[in-house]
């Protein structure tokens, strides 16, 4: 029986799958949801710089991570209100986003781990490596990985 879902989310479009198919699972069995964000120490992307600049987000690096991290748990969290589902936690977490999401899951007590994947391609997976993949690797419960 499924009772706690973690869903990882990165405002991707798949995460954004990954949020469909967890409220849907989550609405199904009465589980809980959880919707986990991850921030990693990481060169920061131009659109990102242009949204806190929009914003008129100033300060260290880890301001406007934290604020796009919110910005995008609010996406998710309307994703399952819009489906139905009114009682999503978040969270946002900093650190390697697999093991974040792996310890997660243990500490609260979830039992099934809903994450998107970029669809990179086998090869280019191997290369750079995937969260999805480190994610189903590392993890005790179930992992649905969606597209």
């Amino acid at each position: 029986m499924i009772t706690h879902i973690v869903v990882a989310v990165d405002a991707s479009p798949s995460s954004d799958n990954a949020v469909k198919m967890a409220v849907e699972l989550a609405t199904k069995y009465g589980a809980k949801l959880s919707l986990l964000h991850i921030i990693r120490d990481m060169q920061l992307p131009e659109s990102v710089l242009r949204m806190a600049e929009v914003e008129h987000i100033q300060g260290p690096r880890s301001d406007v991570l934290r604020f796009v991290g919110e910005k995008t748990l609010q996406q998710a969290e309307k994703i399952a209100k819009d489906s139905g589902l009114m009682n999503a936690v978040k969270k946002v977490a900093v650190g390697d986003p697999a093991s974040e999401i792996v310890d997660y899951t243990k500490t609260h007590d979830a039992d099934l781990i809903v994450i998107g994947t970029r669809g990179h391609g086998e090869l280019k997976g191997m290369f750079l490596g995937s969260v999805s993949r480190k994610v189903s690797n590392l993890a005790d419960v179930n992992v649905m990985i969606v597209r």
